[in-house]
């Protein structure tokens, strides 16, 4: 009997074994890195994906082309023209100053932004009665081209000038896009401002004020030039109060509009400036009497039953 085989052709001539003839035995596979994909069989990718991915990137090229047509003729001359005349600025963003506080929690300074149109927000003061104490600052400055020349708050007298460091923040900054005209098309914050450190002091508002008002009623009635009080706990040295008449408005020197007031402080014979409390010059009077007492005891000049006429 004759047998005739028939065999099929072989699409692959060249290749001995055909690909999914092969079976890998796991037990004696050879030290193949497969992080690198050694020893893996690779599968060509098929004519139908290739056809898809390259639908999809035509379909994304109209679609990114079609943008950049309309950005570049329809509105180019719009662009160009604010591209001209817009420009990017390094703008200061102002800190607030730390607040002062009384005993009690009571606001003696504290920051307001009375017109909006300020870069920083000014500083309001407890009146009267506490200027003295509490002093003044001088604000940042703008040149005649609207750049700050000076961009921090001076703390001038009193607390504002003795803790000016401790109350003082730190500035943040900000880019600024705008126009020819000025106009601001965007803002973006680079560093956000730090605020300053609160001060809370000894003082009592209550009884500064209320000493204020005595010592303002008895210089006025009876014709002094001015005076001063000081209310001092005994126990640990704390200044409940310290306020001298007459004082200056620290809103009015701050601000440095209102020249007309600010020279009658400086003409005037009462000397507005002059914090009598701690810089002011009196006779002793008899409160002294104890004291030289004391030492005429301790250097045995008199004994204690000594008697003098006075």
């Amino acid at each position: 009997m004759i047998t005739r085989i028939f065999k099929k052709p072989n699409k692959h001539k060249d290749v001995l074994v055909e690909p999914d003839e092969i079976f890998l035995d796991s037990k004696n596979i050879q030290n193949f890195d497969r992080q690198q994909f050694e020893g893996r069989i690779e599968k060509s990718i098929s004519k139908k994906n290739i056809t898809l991915l390259n639908i999809l990137f035509l379909i994304l090229t109209v679609i990114f082309g079609s943008r950049l047509f309309y950005l570049q003729v329809n509105k180019g001359a719009a662009y160009l023209t604010r591209s001209e005349n817009n420009t990017l600025e390094k703008a200061i963003i102002f800190a607030d100053r730390g607040i002062i506080y009384d005993r009690n929690g009571k606001e003696l300074v504290w920051n307001e932004r009375t017109d909006q149109t300020t870069d920083f927000t000014n500083r309001v003061y407890l009146e009267p009665g506490f200027s003295h104490v509490v002093g003044y600052v001088s604000y940042p400055s703008k040149d005649k081209k609207g750049i700050f020349w000076k961009s921090k708050f001076e703390g001038k007298d009193g607390l504002e000038k003795i803790y000016n460091e401790r109350i003082t923040g730190v500035n943040g900054s900000k880019i600024v896009e705008t126009d020819a005209l000025g106009k601001i098309y965007s803002e973006n914050n680079v560093n956000a401002p730090i605020r300053g450190e609160d001060l809370k002091t000894t003082l009592d508002s209550r009884i500064g004020g209320e000493l204020y008002k005595i010592i303002k009623d008895v210089s006025e009635n009876y014709s002094f030039t001015g005076g001063t009080g000081i209310i001092m706990d005994i126990n640990n040295g704390e200044i409940i109060t310290s306020t001298s008449f007459p004082e200056y408005s620290s809103e009015i020197l701050s601000l440095g509009k209102n020249s007309a007031l600010i020279n009658t402080y400086i003409n005037d014979k009462r000397k507005y400036f002059l914090d009598r409390a701690t810089s002011g010059l009196y006779t002793p009077g008899s409160i002294i009497k104890p004291i030289v007492a004391i030492g005429a005891l301790a250097e045995g000049v008199i004994d204690q039953y000594k008697k003098i006429l006075s």
